[in-house]
């Protein structure tokens, strides 16, 4: 169970579907049986991959760079977009944008080049989740910004990992600050996984950002939260992207932790939007409402 972000193709095409590998047919297995010389060279292939996966699973992940936790999908690479011109604009505001389980600051660094054009004057920041073991991989060592037992709401939720992980999101803003950026000019979001630790770190902000960008994602610690939040949670903007046919973060797991933003911690700046078919992944569309948003929270300033 890995987490998917869009490939390039995806975003062209805007598709965003399960790839799955076909069974062998009965005549193929008819053929083995018939060979054995075949037969036993066919299962070296599949049981030498295997064994290699289970000695060190993560660099094979690596290798084939997965992304995203979505359940049967096959390894996807990321080839770099176009590089864009370089812009001799002063940075004037700042996007910190957290991965998936499974992914790298690389899976998403897109981003910067796609809107880059469209806002120059960001400054785009991609961070990496630590390498730990994650119970629903079978305790599988890969990049995970906190533990997951299982994906539904009622889950048992790593307290500790998630607290951890903001821990580290603040020190990058913090960093900015230091560097003379406000924090009304920054803005902190994610998919997946790093929409999770990217709205609990708005939430728990000490001062108001400019906004929580959540992709895929869902609200943990809900009956924590209250506890935990900063003094300017209700008014932080929002903006929430969710598939209708997400298998791994359900659609309804998304509109319930919306629902639970606005009516029992009182958010009024939650701009939640479905997207009819998109599956755990992003899509042209949810990506062009994105950018929209981003400007109004962060346009430019002269």
């Amino acid at each position: 169970m890995i987490d998917r972000r869009p490939s390039p193709e995806d975003i062209q095409s805007g598709t965003a579907k399960d790839r799955t590998c076909p069974s062998i047919s009965t005549t193929f297995a008819q053929a083995l049986a018939r060979r054995p010389t075949l037969a036993v060279s066919f299962f070296l292939v599949i049981l030498i991959p295997i064994i290699g996966l289970l000695l060190n699973p993560f660099n094979f992940q690596n290798r084939y760079r997965l992304s995203l936790f979505s359940q049967h999908q096959d390894p996807i690479s990321i080839q770099k977009p176009p590089e864009m011109p370089a812009q001799n604009v002063t940075k004037t505001a700042t996007v910190i944008f957290c991965h998936g389980l499974g992914d790298t600051s690389a899976g998403w660094s897109f981003l910067a080049q796609q809107f880059g054009a469209q806002m120059p004057w960001v400054k785009w920041i991609f961070p990496d989740a630590p390498i730990q073991p994650v119970t629903i991989n079978m305790g599988m060592k890969m990049p995970s910004w906190f533990d997951i037992v299982d994906l539904t709401p009622t889950a048992k939720e790593d307290e500790k990992g998630l607290l951890a992980s903001v821990e580290t999101i603040r020190s990058l803003i913090q960093k900015e600050v230091d560097a003379g950026r406000p924090t009304d000019r920054i803005i902190v979001g994610g998919f997946s996984q790093g929409a999770t630790i990217s709205i609990l770190t708005g939430l728990m902000s000490p001062t108001l950002l400019a906004g929580v960008a959540c992709l895929s994602g869902f609200l943990p610690l809900k009956d924590k939260i209250k506890q935990l939040e900063g003094p300017h949670a209700s008014q932080l903007k929002v903006f929430w992207g969710h598939g209708t046919d997400d298998p791994v973060v359900k659609y309804d797991w998304g509109s319930q932790s919306v629902n639970f933003l606005r009516g029992d911690l009182g958010l009024s700046h939650v701009d939640f939007k479905s997207y009819q078919g998109l599956v755990h992944s992003a899509s042209p569309q949810e990506l062009a409402d994105l950018l929209t948003w981003l400007n109004d929270c962060i346009p430019n300033q002269p």
